[in-house]
């Protein structure tokens, strides 16, 4: 099945989304992602860092990069090609849209995914380190991301998106020796407890094709402006 394109043109709903939106998982320059000391757990047989604290892993053990966490005003100018770790990672846990960062109306889902319709549809099982996003939001994302410009993009409803693992970096056994940098790790296997966390990556479970256009509909230009504006402030 191949996805449908939409030019904006065929959206006259859809007002100009409002320049300089900077989404929330976006990094920063003042902001720096530190990779302690390494050194192995020999009681648990795995990496660790020195001096290690209970917020270095996640919920499943992983260890994570320490992140630069700062006021907006103290971040510098916005890297757009850029992702913070740890405001990824509050996004995929909580469903936040990764734009604006509001929660999801249902907690319990459908959330909507946006992706570039050049890689495909987005597919039942699909793994995605890509948050969600508000249809809101989304109406800012097709005009302002390039690679969605032009109406070059695909979106789903996605029902659950359980945390399948991370990318990061993964490190030899005993030697502590880099292996590979920024790989897909699913949580469970060896590889797991021998990797730094950069991002999470999530699972797609019930996967409906969404139709924005009849979401920007529903939503009405009027209503689309107000929160466009809305957006705008909050992330400015």
């Amino acid at each position: 099945m191949t996805a449908p394109t939409h030019p904006l043109a065929q959206f006259p709903e859809l007002p100009p989304a409002p320049p300089g939106v900077v989404p929330y998982i976006a990094g920063y320059s003042l902001e720096r992602a530190a990779t302690p000391k390494l050194c192995e757990d020999t009681v648990r047989g795995r990496l660790a860092f020195k001096g290690e604290t209970p917020h270095d892993r996640d919920t499943f053990g992983t260890l994570w990069v320490r992140p630069t966490i700062v006021s907006r005003a103290r971040r510098g100018r916005p890297l757009l090609k850029t992702i913070h770790p740890y405001r990824q990672r509050r996004a995929m846990r909580d469903m936040l849209c990764q734009v604006c960062a509001r929660p999801p109306a249902i907690p319990e889902g459908p959330h909507l995914f946006l992706g570039a319709s050049s890689v495909g549809p987005i597919r039942e099982g699909e793994l995605t380190p890509s948050p969600p996003v508000c249809v809101v939001c989304a109406g800012i994302a097709v005009q302002l991301c390039r690679p969605l410009q032009g109406g070059r993009f695909t979106a789903a409803w996605v029902q659950h998106a359980p945390f399948w693992g991370v990318i990061g970096d993964t490190y030899a056994p005993g030697t502590l020796d880099l292996v590979d940098r920024q790989c897909r790790i699913q949580y469970g296997t060896r590889e797991a407890d021998w990797t730094v966390a950069s991002w999470s990556v999530a699972e797609l479970q019930g996967v409906t094709p969404a139709d924005l256009d009849a979401e920007w509909a529903a939503l009405g230009r009027e209503h689309l402006e107000e929160e466009f504006a809305r957006v705008a402030e909050l992330t400015a």
